[in-house]
């Protein structure tokens, strides 16, 4: 991928994050449970957490191309797995706006533990919350089931935890992952240009540009942003073939 294909991909997600930010209700100063004001959505609405997703959907591919320029593959692979999960974020939360499925009880727990504080009160020490997410394989067997394809729900549910599975280590620092920074003298932190587990990146990373894009557009749509994503669609056909490699 050219740096000026990359650079026209950020745009193009850049621009769908400023028509959501004006398609949805904007946050407000509230105060936090720490005694200070800060900005949140109060309304809590399924458009403002998947404008949310999508803004770190940005900033994580924006870091995924600088970790991956100065060879810091175990970081880049964290990034990588950071995007998996936040592509799926929005396809889950934006199945019954662009599916016209019915809310489903998951939709509103992920909400609620999504829109949390972190804490309840001043003290941190002092401080009950708790999360109750939604496990990946839900989120997961939910998108396979609502975004049909000509494989089967478990099929896909399957493949997706092996890559979830697969880079999950990058995150949590398996023995195994950091291994592949040693040369066989040392460890090689930044690795070598020519380092193979780092040109398998390379070579993977136009395929997170055309995900995050085509999440950008799912989200754009399910803001109600119809033109924005009507263009996306158009600019990832003209750059990307259907299996998500580029033209």
């Amino acid at each position: 991928m050219t740096d000026e294909q990359y650079a026209i991909a950020m745009q193009a997600i850049d621009l769908s994050i400023r028509h959501m930010e004006k398609a949805v209700p904007a946050p407000s100063l509230s105060l936090a449970p720490g005694g200070y004001q800060a900005y949140r959505f109060r309304d809590k609405l399924f458009q403002q957490a998947i404008l949310l997703k999508t803004v770190r959907i940005g900033s994580a591919l924006r870091a995924l191309k600088l970790l991956l320029d100065h060879g810091l593959m175990l970081d880049a692979g964290a990034s990588m797995r950071i995007l998996d999960e936040l592509g799926s974020d929005v396809l889950f939360l934006a199945g019954p706006l662009v599916m016209r499925t019915a809310v489903e009880d998951r939709h509103n727990q992920f909400l609620a533990e999504f829109f949390q504080e972190e804490f309840n009160n001043a003290d941190p020490l002092k401080s009950t919350q708790k999360r109750h997410r939604v496990g990946r394989r839900e989120i997961r067997a939910y998108i396979a089931r609502t975004y049909k394809t000509e494989f089967s729900e478990s099929h896909v549910v399957s493949v997706t935890a092996i890559v979830d599975g697969v880079f999950s280590g990058f995150v949590h620092g398996a023995a195994v992952h950091t291994m592949d920074v040693f040369d066989g003298a040392r460890f090689q932190v930044p690795s070598p240009k020519d380092h193979p587990a780092l040109d398998g990146m390379r070579l993977q990373f136009p395929q997170y540009v055309h995900r995050s894009m085509m999440n950008a557009a799912v989200a754009s749509k399910a803001a109600g942003c119809e033109e924005t994503f009507i263009n996306f669609r158009n600019l990832i056909r003209t750059m990307f073939d259907d299996d998500g490699s580029l033209r």
